[in-house]
């Protein structure tokens, strides 16, 4: 019986496997392509202008209903540098142009051209050689998605046009990818590819309160750039290998959040830009990881400025708060305050492993603390002609060649300048900073080394209460406003006490 079995288990198994047959095995399908079919440039005005023949519309089928929209789909234009590809004016109905090639418009038309257009929808159309491949005039409420616009002035251009969704389309390879002119608001911009351009990735003109994120604005001269923008949010975009990341200029109020700035001249750029938030962002490996010129009451925080020759420089600037963020191993400066920058708060920033930590020149008023401001290979803080700044509660270790002994010849700050505070006042005493190199004596056990740490420089300046032990943390607060505020607040009892028992003539 078990051979018998056996027997049969072996007959059904030679049956069930794949005979060998005199048939050539067929190659898998090729993918499907879009077929086109040449057609003269399409003309459309106003809603009656769809009722046309096929012949002057293009339109395949539809009714111009939201579930049932007019079809322009599957031409291919030759526009011949004689007209936009396809032009529509005038139009609230819904309609839909998909799956054409629009060639040669050349510098004066556009492959696709919306006039004072709501409810149209373009996408996977192709636009090469013309002014725009896809260009919207006054025109709103309307979806441009998975496009390819590239070889053309402009990529995608919106004048005069909001409440637009523009996303996953290639606008590569372009003078400019994307442009938002003359009021262009409230659009959305994501993961559309715009980069490889002589000029802009994405430029905003006069454009306020758009959304742009996760688009690819990479290898152009300049990624983002606004101008005379406002309250619009870039997030999450790659504004890598350029001259540079992103530019605001005479813009306020703009919100930049974990973008990628690295590896171009300068990662952010604001230019009498004020009020702004720049929150998280990647900007190391560049020549300056972020400029501030002459702009005010803007907040940098937690952003990435390490490995530039630059971390942060302020140029003219005043009323910033720059806190937690890393400005280590900078070549040159971890943070630099320049020309007239006065009114500044740098607070628990890593100034650490740079040519210098802090350099602070021709700038008052300025206030630093509990930044970390270790193994810079010269000076921690350096003042130059500059006063009425206030330093306290830093971590200062290892800087200027400094060990654990206090040395003449290795201190580890300079100080050029005049009236400028290494310590807070107040009472039984003030906080300096701590010094690595001087965390002894201390009689009273308060805390508080007992003599003196002598600053290098003209001005005689000493830190009059330095610490025998680092600064504590920060404590957490429900947002930074909150900890700035705190801080204030702290400041302004200190400063209040001067005073008191001050210690210092």
């Amino acid at each position: 019986m078990i051979a018998l079995a056996t027997s049969l288990m072996t007959i059904s198994l030679l049956q069930s496997e794949p005979q060998e047959s005199d048939d050539t095995p067929s190659e898998p399908p090729a993918p499907a392509r879009i077929v086109y079919t040449t057609h003269a440039p399409i003309y459309i005005d106003g809603n009656a202008g769809f009722l046309g023949s096929n012949a002057s519309t293009g339109i395949s089928w539809g009714s111009g209903t939201a579930s049932d929209p007019y079809i322009i789909a599957d031409w291919d234009i030759n526009a011949a540098y004689s007209a936009n590809g396809i032009e529509i004016r005038n139009s609230n109905v819904h309609f839909i142009i998909r799956n054409c090639r629009i060639l040669d418009g050349g510098l004066s038309y556009d492959g696709t051209h919306l006039s004072n257009c709501v409810n149209g929808t373009i996408d996977t159309i192709t636009c090469s050689n013309n002014y725009c491949g896809i260009g919207l005039w006054s025109s709103s409420n309307n979806t441009l998605s998975s496009n390819n616009c590239s070889n053309n002035d402009y990529g995608i251009l919106l004048s005069s046009s909001s409440d637009n969704t523009l996303s996953s389309n290639n606008c590569s390879n372009n003078y400019y990818g994307i442009g938002l002119w003359s009021s262009s608001n409230n659009n959305t911009l994501s993961n559309n590819n715009c980069s490889s351009h002589r000029d802009y990735g994405i430029v905003l003109s006069s454009s306020s309160n758009n959304t742009l994120s996760n688009n690819n604005c990479s290898n152009n001269d300049y990624g983002i750039y606004l101008s005379s923008s406002s309250s619009n949010t870039l997030s999450s975009n790659n504004c890598s290998n350029i001259l540079g990341g992103i530019c605001l200029w005479l813009s306020s109020n703009n919100t930049l959040i974990e973008n990628d700035c690295s590896n171009s001249d300068y990662g952010i750029y604001l230019y009498s830009s004020s009020s702004n938030t720049l929150s998280s962002n990647n900007c190391s490996n560049n020549d300056y990881g972020i400029v501030v010129h002459s702009s005010s009451s803007n907040t940098l925080s937690s952003n990435n400025c390490s490995n530039n020759d630059y971390g942060i420089h302020l140029y003219s600037s005043s009323n910033n708060t720059l806190s937690s963020n890393n400005c280590s191993s900078n070549n040159w400066v971890s943070i630099y305050l320049h020309s007239s920058s006065n009114n500044n708060t740098l607070i628990n920033n890593d100034c650490s492993n740079n040519g210098y930590g802090i350099v602070v020149y021709s700038s008052s008023n300025n206030i630093m603390i509990w930044n970390q401001i270790c193994n810079n290979t010269n000076y921690g803080v350096d003042i130059w002609s500059s006063n009425s700044n206030r330093i306290w509660n830093n971590t200062f270790i290892g800087n200027n060649g400094a060990g654990s002994i206090r040395d003449p010849a290795h201190i580890q700050a300079h100080d050029d300048g005049t009236s400028n505070w290494w310590n807070s006042s107040g009472s039984p005493h003030g906080y300096g900073n701590y010094w690595g190199d001087l965390t002894t004596p201390d009689g009273d056990s308060d805390g508080i080394v007992d003599v003196p740490y002598d600053i290098d420089g003209s001005s005689g300046a000493k830190d009059y209460y330095p610490a025998t032990a680092t600064p504590t943390d920060i404590p957490e607060f429900s947002s930074p406003a909150t900890v700035v505020g705190g801080l204030l607040m702290v400041l302004a009892v200190f400063f209040a006490s001067r005073s008191r028992r001050e210690r210092r003539p």
